[in-house]
């Protein structure tokens, strides 16, 4: 017989928000490297090939701290991803737009979880949202003084592919 789960009912619904969050976004990556491969952008279709991977890792996180808590994370329907970015800046600013949006919703779950050990699990997720925020912040500066200048963007995107 299984163990009973130690987390609150709060803090189960929290980490199950997380998990479906971290899928949409690996989603919604694995879509925008699609079209940075159409628009030519490869080193952008890698940089977002691997963002999906790490939303994966992160997904992954929270399943094991549910497990270890004695719970187990129900995989979610996500929705339809509809975004179809058609350039690099439009890609870049989409990947810092969900990162900040994410970024908020751990703040949120951080301060709205019942135990400390649910809180030290999302302590990490800050951090990681934190340091995604600032990379993709770095990548829009970048982007804007190319000033659309075609070849700028193009050694833009062959700097996101090396990373």
């Amino acid at each position: 017989m299984p163990v009973k789960s130690i987390l609150s009912r709060a803090d189960k619904q929290i980490i199950q928000e997380a998990v479906q969050q971290e899928l949409y976004a690996s989603h919604l990556y694995k879509q925008v490297a699609n079209f940075m491969q159409r628009a030519g952008y490869f080193g952008a279709q890698a940089f977002f090939s691997g963002e999906a991977k790490d939303e994966l890792d992160h997904y992954e996180k929270h399943v094991q701290f549910m497990n270890d808590m004695g719970d187990v994370a129900e995989v979610p329907a996500l929705p339809a991803i509809t975004e179809r970015p058609e350039g690099l800046e439009a890609a870049v600013q989409l990947g810092f737009d969900t990162e900040m949006a994410l970024g908020k919703k751990y703040e949120r779950w951080y301060r709205a979880a019942t135990s400390e050990v649910t809180r030290q699990h999302l302590l990490q997720f800050l951090e990681i949202q934190r340091k995604s925020i600032g990379e993709y912040g770095d990548w829009l500066a970048r982007i804007e003084r190319a000033a659309g200048d075609e070849c700028g963007l193009l050694i833009i995107d062959k700097e996101m592919g090396a990373n």
